[in-house]
């Protein structure tokens, strides 16, 4: 009678711990699907805040026209910000210190009271602030244990290639007023040569790292992503030097520059949209 009892107590608890194991199984995979639509969301908001930078700087020096654009991007963020994605951030300091900064400096962009390097360098350091929210989000989530091959972390790549996008939104705020105030002199020269060489090594150091993936799933894909970014990129830094960073008056429709830039910065955020992408249907096996 008592081994039956001991064998009976042993198979209810072999039971008891295979469902706990089934139980954190499914919690794991549940927490690493929020933390991928999260890091989505994050990167809208933080491509929004990027395109708000260049073009409240475009209309702070002249350039009128983006004025209606500038609106509706607030709005964009505004919904955002308040979507039922965002409810899940409200426990991280750095949501809590985007969502009371953001409404003051939206009315300072449509007023036009700050100057304009105020107005660059407070949204980068809000843009800033949401990069390292969304590195805690990704490793609150366990994003940071998805491994693209035996070296690679998804939330690596995830980010390099933020950080990367985010230079190149910098070097696109700043080219954006240049070219509507029709002068490239002074601070902003130098703040602009500062980018346009960092935007070179950054770049380069992303696409050697892309290039470095041994994933045969992707392998072909980032090929052909790296080549676009390098294309775009190289296009973006002849515009620069060839026609912004010259001495006297200019004749580079800010416009134009800013739909360039915007368009290597989608290049750059296309190795983004893959790799979350392949982590959303296949995160069950990365980790």
């Amino acid at each position: 009678m008592y081994p039956m009892f001991v064998a009976g107590l042993t198979v209810v608890g072999l039971v008891a711990l295979m469902l706990r194991v089934v139980a954190l199984k499914r919690e794991e995979k549940t927490r690493i699907e929020h933390g991928i639509l999260l890091t989505v969301h994050l990167k809208r908001i933080i491509d929004s805040c990027q395109k708000h930078r260049g073009t409240s700087n475009a209309l702070n020096q002249g350039n009128v026209k983006v004025k209606p654009q500038l609106v509706n991007l607030q709005g964009d963020i505004d919904r955002l910000i308040s979507s039922n994605e965002s409810q899940r951030l409200k426990g991280f300091p750095q949501w809590e210190s985007f969502t009371e900064h953001w409404p003051r400096l939206k009315k300072h962009a449509l007023a036009g009271d700050l100057k304009s390097h105020n107005l660059v360098r407070q949204h980068s350091l809000m843009i800033d602030g949401q990069l390292s929210l969304l590195d805690d989000v990704m490793r609150d989530h366990d994003l940071h244990r998805m491994m693209l091959d035996r070296w690679t972390r998804v939330s690596e790549v995830c980010l390099d290639t933020l950080r990367v996008a985010e230079t190149v939104g910098q070097t696109r705020a700043v080219g954006a007023g240049i070219c509507a105030r029709g002068v490239c002199a002074g601070a902003d020269r130098i703040i602009l040569d500062f980018l346009r060489i960092s935007v070179q090594s950054t770049t380069h150091e992303l696409v050697k790292q892309i290039n470095a993936i041994k994933n045969d799933d992707l392998h072909g894909t980032l090929q052909t992503a790296s080549k676009s970014i390098d294309d775009s990129i190289n296009k973006l830094l002849q515009m620069v030097e060839g026609d912004v960073m010259k001495d006297g008056q200019l004749h580079v429709d800010s416009n134009d520059y800013f739909n360039i830039s915007t368009r290597a910065i989608d290049e750059v955020l296309k190795v983004f949209g893959i790799i979350i992408h392949y982590a959303s249907q296949q995160h069950t096996r990365m980790i």
